[in-house]
């Protein structure tokens, strides 16, 4: 059952997608991937979107992350248009409003734990010290508490996407978008980490839009989308 304050937070959109299409040029060749995409992300939403190997999921993903650019529509993130915004103040946007988690954790290997988490703070302008406190606290939120000084060799695949989950999650995003996060894991540890993020999403009220295939996890989002033919319709 939906708790009353998340009830509460769902009147207003923190990602409006309008009249989205994407189309890929190759030689004579023309592609249409997606094909006027509507829909809207409210604050603590959980979206899950489905559908076939190809059909367009992870380009959706990122240009919800302003990582691609439409062929036609926009992307209105937290107010600002993605489209028509500078590279520069795009970043700013993501390291702001953004965490993104991807089925392979993508840790530098030569950092820490703490050192991964702290990076997308390293941006903002803030104290060392105060860094690397909030990465502390992030990792103890994600059940790492003893593997803070440990590197992702010395860490098992799902501590490894538990840091990645503490990356993403360490700046307090509107949105986290998620790229078969538990597509690399056993069915145990998937089932962990995909119980942790949704508690994290009631903790922290932040949206999740998640790619996945697998239809149980899918199920426990408050809304499935399938895209199919380049549209997307609710599941």
């Amino acid at each position: 059952m939906t708790q009353p304050a998340r009830q509460e937070n769902m009147q207003e959109s923190v990602i409006t997608v309008s009249h989205l299409s994407k189309r890929f040029h190759d030689g004579d060749i023309d592609v249409t991937v997606l094909n006027d995409i509507n829909f809207t992300i409210r604050p603590s939403e959980r979206i899950a979107i489905v559908g076939a190997s190809g059909s367009g999921k992870s380009t959706l993903l990122q240009l919800l992350g302003g990582l691609d650019k439409p062929t036609q529509g926009e992307v209105i993130l937290c107010g600002e248009n993605l489209n028509k915004v500078s590279e520069e103040a795009c970043g700013h946007l993501r390291n702001q409003y953004l965490g993104f988690i991807y089925q392979f954790h993508h840790l530098l290997p030569e950092f820490t734990a703490l050192e991964n988490v702290a990076m997308p703070l390293m941006l903002r302008k803030d104290s060392v010290s105060n860094i690397q406190q909030q990465a502390k606290q992030m990792l103890e939120r994600v059940g790492l508490k003893e593997r803070v000084q440990h590197k992702p060799s010395e860490l098992s695949g799902g501590e490894r996407q538990r840091v990645a989950i503490a990356r993403a999650l360490v700046t307090k995003p509107k949105v986290i978008l998620a790229d078969e996060p538990t597509g690399n894991l056993d069915s145990k540890t998937a089932q962990h980490v995909s119980d942790l993020m949704m508690a994290l999403n009631q903790e922290l009220q932040t949206a999740i839009v998640m790619v996945t295939h697998d239809m149980s996890l899918a199920k426990t989002m408050d809304t499935v989308y399938e895209l199919k033919d380049g549209v997307i319709n609710p599941a």
